[in-house]
């Protein structure tokens, strides 16, 4: 990649001189020309087989697959909300309370006072704690299991006449 960015920095600067433009305008729109040139010579290889000289004039294929690129989001999936409520209810309780009662006897007229007194009922209401609820959230892992097609490319080969084919094993042929 570096030769077709200084190659097309040389050539671009040359044409920016040329033209009137500055030396460095041309020399920076020449190397994005030649590293464009570069990607779309990588491109036409990736789509098509490319060619390894060497002395035996060997030709390669490449072959890709299909991998999987597992990532994992915490999404909410509910929630839950606690709060306290009050009930009112109805309640009868029986106190007992004592009172006194005078008693007069038929006797002598005089006249006697005698104070009475009787209990009477005081209600004050107060909470008192009867139950405590704990709250907390806790963790769990489990492990799912996740079911995907992947496509892989594999070489087949057809012959077509009298040709001679070599199969080399897999271990030879990865370099």
């Amino acid at each position: 990649m570096g030769k077709y960015i200084i190659i097309g920095a040389i050539i671009g600067s040359i044409i920016g001189w040329v033209t009137g433009f500055t030396v460095v305008t041309g020399l920076v729109l020449g190397a994005i020309v030649g590293g464009i040139i570069y990607t779309m010579k990588a491109r036409r290889n990736i789509d098509g087989p490319s060619k390894k000289t060497n002395g035996n004039q060997e030709q390669t294929l490449q072959l890709r697959e299909e991998q999987l690129a597992i990532k994992k989001e915490r999404v909410q999936t509910g929630e839950v909300k606690i709060h306290k409520e009050v009930v009112e209810e109805q309640k009868t309780f029986t106190v007992p309370i004592k009172r006194e009662e005078m008693v007069i006897e038929a006797g002598d007229e005089e006249e006697f006072r005698i104070p009475l007194k009787e209990e009477e009922v005081e209600i004050n209401k107060h909470p008192v704690q009867v139950n405590e609820v704990s709250v907390t959230k806790r963790q769990i892992e489990e492990m799912k299991q996740i079911k995907e097609k992947l496509k892989k490319e594999t070489a087949h080969v057809d012959v077509a006449g009298d040709a001679d084919v070599i199969k080399k094993p897999p271990s030879e042929t990865k370099d």
